[in-house]
């Protein structure tokens, strides 16, 4: 992340493009009361598109292909039919994506996934983290010119689930 032209503190200059994609695969409760950037869409990781062996409810499982590791493209598995089709459905193939999470590892995962459905490597981009900076990188949300930082605020019962009704179930 820290070789990337996109990261925490270059993310401002590059919001609001209309060739791009900007998307935060946190948890929403995550998104809601910890803050986000303006301009990106909540697109939950864990347990709505991806999940651990096991977790049928998620579009994909991730799991362990021969040297591979889980998170690695290749490694997801589709949990439905339709599985593929309902996220390239969200994800336009002729943008630049940008994924940003809360230390930069689901927003790699994500990408992984991407790149396993045959998106353009070249048109993905993680900007790393949120929350939680690792090494010399910063946190979008400690780093102190965060233009676009939108505050957190508490939210009450919001109801937010993502339930695959309708979907064909895979074996």
């Amino acid at each position: 992340m820290s070789d990337s032209p996109v990261r925490p503190d270059t993310i401002d200059e590059l919001l609001f493009r209309k060739d791009c994609v900007y998307i935060d695969v946190r948890a929403p409760d995550a998104f809601y009361k910890e803050g986000h950037i303006a301009g990106f869409i909540n697109l939950p990781f864990y347990d709505y598109i991806a999940g651990f062996p096991g977790n049928k409810k998620a579009l994909f499982q991730m799991t362990r292909q021969g040297g591979a590791y889980l998170g690695d493209a290749g490694t997801f598995v589709p949990n439905y039919e339709e599985s593929a089709g309902v996220l390239c459905d969200m994800l336009d193939r002729t943008k630049y994506i940008i994924a940003i999470s809360t230390a930069g590892v689901e927003s790699c995962y994500f990408l992984n996934l991407l790149m396993q459905l045959g998106y353009e490597p070249e048109r993905l981009y993680n900007a790393g983290s949120f929350t939680n900076g690792m090494g010399n990188d910063i946190a979008y949300r400690t780093y102190e010119h965060a233009r676009y930082l939108v505050s957190g605020m508490e939210l009450y019962n919001t109801g937010i689930r993502f339930e695959p009704d309708g979907l064909t179930g895979r074996p």
